[in-house]
């Protein structure tokens, strides 16, 4: 007979969103800014490849300019790409340069949060 091992279950890695169409800061003429904070998302997003070169990430790049953050604050978690150390600093030291050569920030997170939702990690 045939002993067949059992592999323990992956632990997924799915963060929701939370939706609350009627969150009392929407009703504000002036609402204070939240940042949405999610740490297991941020730990996912340093997992996975950098988005220029493929080499393995070691931060969550927190999108910079294009109405985000603002001084000492940072975007929403949601916002974040994965970079490694190289790329991280060519986009710090001149975000412009960085966009001409490889991509609006915001279009990279857009296809990396695209990868995120089709992959099952957001949900």
């Amino acid at each position: 007979h045939t002993h067949q091992q059992q592999n323990p279950p992956q632990e997924k890695t799915v963060v929701s969103i939370a939706v609350d169409p009627e969150s009392p800061e929407s009703f504000r003429k002036r609402p204070k800014r939240r940042r949405w904070v999610n740490e297991k998302y941020t730990r996912w997003v340093k997992t996975q490849p950098c988005a220029c070169c493929g080499k393995p990430a070691d931060d969550p790049h927190h999108l910079i300019g294009h109405g985000q953050g603002g001084m000492g604050t940072k975007s929403h978690d949601i916002f974040t790409l994965p970079l490694c150390r190289e790329h991280h600093n060519e986009l710090h030291a001149d975000p412009l340069a960085f966009e001409e050569k490889h991509g609006s920030q915001v279009d990279l997170i857009f296809r990396f949060l695209d990868h995120a939702f089709a992959t099952g990690v957001l949900g």
